[in-house]
């Protein structure tokens, strides 16, 4: 029995050196270690102590983002961001200070805008090819002129288009817009020698078209949905020329003469 004790107390002891061995390199707490075991009645002396516990986690600081100087900005997109920001800042929490920094903010973007403006019309002072104005004059007088030659450049050009196309006129004799139409293109044939041809889609007249031609198909063929409706067409189908619309609905001479012009003389662009 006494040889059992030595054993006993000889393994307690070996094991107590080895886990103080242990503590030394840092695996356990050496208070612990070093303590007594008679000293804290809670203490088992044959389990492991409990881990340390764990250091705070020390969270960054986080700073408000500064706010950003509009100023400072080199985009034209980074500046449109910031200025709806603070208008977005300003409406949902109006203090003084968010809508005075709004105004601010708003005020430097008039400003660029200003300049920007004053430096373009210098441009097109010194540049006539950029001058819109040229082609289309905006002084009273220049207007006036502008409208006289281009009155003059239109009716030389539905007399012209005239020489080789006629004007198919699709109406219905119930259809109200084709009345009011009938007595504008009766002026267009006596003005400007426009030869109509009358096409009804239901075999009904017009007292300005009281016999105009039945519908053979050629309204389907053309996609034509609505009364009036005024297309230009080739006198002769052989010359490969295809028919042009010219509009629905109810148009007055000017329109009529204005659209044969831009269809038969000018180009996409030339015009405006």
């Amino acid at each position: 029995m006494r040889t059992a004790r030595i054993g006993w107390g000889l393994v307690v002891l070996l094991w107590t050196l080895a886990m103080g061995a242990q503590a030394d390199e840092g695996n356990f707490p050496a208070p612990w270690w070093e303590s007594s075991i008679w000293s804290d009645p809670e203490r088992a002396y044959q389990w492991y102590p409990p881990d340390p516990p764990l250091p705070p986690e020390s969270k960054p600081a986080t700073d408000k983002p500064k706010p950003r100087d509009i100023r400072a900005l080199k985009s034209v997109r980074a500046i449109r961001e910031e200025l709806d920001r603070l208008k977005e800042v300003a409406v949902m929490t109006p203090t003084p200070e968010n809508v005075r920094r709004f105004l601010d903010a708003q005020q430097f973007v008039m400003e660029k805008g200003a300049v920007f403006a004053d430096v373009a019309r210098r441009v097109v002072w010194a540049s006539p090819e950029l001058d819109y104005s040229l082609r289309r004059p905006t002084h009273n007088a220049a207007i006036q002129n502008w409208k006289t030659q281009r009155q003059a450049d239109e009716g030389a050009a539905v007399t012209e288009a005239m020489r080789s196309h006629g004007l198919y006129f699709f109406l219905r004799g119930d259809c109200p817009y084709c009345h009011q139409l009938a007595p504008v293109l009766k002026y267009l044939e006596s003005a400007y020698g426009v030869e109509v041809f009358p096409i009804s889609l239901d075999g009904g007249g017009l007292p300005g078209y009281p016999s105009p031609r039945p519908d053979n198909g050629i309204a389907r063929l053309l996609g034509v949905s609505t009364v009036p409706a005024l297309y230009l067409m080739p006198r002769d189908a052989t010359t490969g020329n295809v028919p042009i619309p010219l509009g629905q609905g109810m148009l007055s001479a000017d329109e009529i003469v204005q659209r044969i012009h831009v269809l038969t003389r000018t180009r996409p662009g030339d015009s405006f």
